[in-house]
């Protein structure tokens, strides 16, 4: 039996940012994470050991808040990748990182990413995407010249 187990809305100061002034006043961040697992022990012996203690989701988070990242994505994808490779039962994880109010010069409501590992719909080629993934087509062969400086219109970009 599958059972999805989540958090929604959990609130943290953290100073994770491109620029130095997040490094040093922090951000306000909320998260969501849902996780897929395997929980038929749990469901029939009423047994915390046998499903995902939601209280752990929560101190991973923490921990991973602490330390500080510039960029949204590699926050989130350390987040999930923690939670997947820390229950044995966990199949996929979804997580969606929001920055409130972030620096723009106007009024913002939250920036965001989101990301998912594991199960369908995983990141292909990262940790616990199920498997080693390429983006290889069998059906076309590339020669280096192919992607030479000179094959790209650079004309409508402004240097």
């Amino acid at each position: 039996m599958t059972a999805r187990i989540g958090l929604e809305d959990v609130r943290f100061h953290a100073p994770h940012g491109f620029f130095e002034e997040e490094h040093l006043m922090g951000n306000e961040f909320s998260i969501d994470v849902e996780v897929d697992a395997q929980v038929a022990d749990a469901a029939t012996e009423d047994d915390l050991g046998g499903t995902v203690n939601y209280a752990t989701i929560y101190y991973l988070l923490q921990a991973e808040m602490k330390k500080p990242t510039q960029l949204l994505e590699a926050l989130a994808y350390r987040m999930g990748s923690r939670i997947l490779n820390q229950f044995d039962t966990v199949t996929a994880v979804r997580l969606k990182l929001r920055k409130l109010s972030p620096p723009l010069g106007g009024r913002v409501g939250a920036a965001y990413v989101e990301v998912s590992l594991g199960g369908p719909g995983g990141a292909p080629g990262l940790p616990g995407a199920g498997g080693q993934q390429t983006f290889e087509d069998p059906e076309e062969d590339f020669d280096d010249e192919d992607f030479g400086p000179g094959n790209f219109d650079l004309s409508g970009f402004n240097f």
